[in-house]
């Protein structure tokens, strides 16, 4: 009886330890142990999307997982938004959005799908991507002062074209601050309002820097002014709006960060920040920002959701001095 007690006992522990050893793998797999979505506002082949694909890359160097852009455009990034929000807060959902797109849309719709402040949560930033006042090559001005002049000639038939939140606002604040009447033309991509201005079909338009940088190096535009209040360090000849024209545009320029959903384990976004802030700090990360226009700035969590908060006030009192409010 004593024999076969011994053995029912073995037995049924060699049994526990087989069976714990087929879910400890389940158990303690490492994250990322399946593909990770970065979400992104705005179309393949633009700024946005350039950064974050390179990005992926670089995350799948870091961490040996599986990281994904797919690219959720419209409603001016509200669905890139709101499909974070609504997500998993399970790590495996990341957004790459500016303090353009959050602080932002929020400031501007009326009907936001979600809350920003409490369904989105950011983690850290890594640069600042300014807005370039694009003319076309064949426009006969080469400064902000000399577009003012030009459009003022057009006694109130000029043009500008927008796609983004902050095109348009940049333009309704430089138009006012300039006492220009001027007639918006909406498009759904930053690409096809920059085709129309170098077309001619419309006077101006902001651009964000780096699909900018690239047309302006095909001589398909020309660049006046950037948003940011300091020249950015891959544009040193190009002033900014508030030295051009005095009209201050910082603290709308967007700041691109990583955001997830709210309620992601700490553990995970821990994670997911210091492999950016890594990829974001090394020589590397901060060669290919630069190349790309944009001006590194990597602040944590904390410090991003202050500028986050900065944001979102100076786009409240944007969009009452535009009357931008839909």
């Amino acid at each position: 009886m004593a024999m076969n007690r011994g053995f029912s006992i073995s037995a049924g522990v060699a049994i526990a330890l087989t069976a714990l050893a087929a879910t400890a793998p389940a158990a303690l797999a490492e994250y990322p142990d399946k593909p990770v979505r970065i979400l992104v506002g705005f179309p393949a082949g633009g700024g946005a999307d350039i950064l974050a694909r390179w990005f992926a890359a670089k995350l799948r160097e870091k961490s040996g997982g599986t990281f994904v852009v797919e690219n959720k455009v419209g409603a001016s990034g509200n669905i890139s938004l709101d499909a974070t929000a609504k997500a998993k807060p399970d790590g495996y959902t990341m957004l790459f959005a500016s303090t353009t797109t959050t602080a932002g849309n929020a400031a501007i719709f009326k009907q936001m799908p979600l809350d920003v402040t409490k369904d989105l949560e950011p983690l850290m930033s890594f640069g600042e991507t300014p807005f370039v006042l694009a003319v076309s090559p064949t426009a006969p001005v080469n400064s902000v002062k000399e577009l003012t002049q030009f459009l003022k000639a057009k006694k109130g038939k000029g043009t500008y074209g927008w796609a983004t939140t902050i095109a348009r606002a940049s333009s309704v604040l430089y138009a006012q601050a300039a006492g220009i009447p001027v007639t918006p033309v909406g498009y759904k991509s930053t690409a096809n309002a920059v085709s129309d201005v170098t077309a001619g079909q419309t006077d101006f338009a902001f651009a964000d820097i780096v699909f900018a940088s690239g047309q302006a190096k095909e001589h398909r535009i020309k660049m006046l002014a950037v948003t940011s209040d300091t020249r950015p360090p891959g544009l040193p000849d190009v002033p900014s709006m508030k030295e051009a024209a005095g009209v201050p545009l910082g603290d709308i320029t967007p700041l691109w960060g990583v955001w997830m959903p709210a309620g992601t384990p700490k553990n995970i976004t821990d994670k997911i920040a210091k492999w950016m802030t890594d990829i974001s700090a090394s020589k590397e990360g901060q060669d290919f920002l630069l190349t790309q226009s944009a001006t590194p700035k990597v602040l944590q969590q904390a410090a991003y959701k202050k500028t986050f908060a900065v944001a979102l006030k100076a786009w409240k009192h944007a969009v009452e001095q535009g009357n931008m409010r839909e």
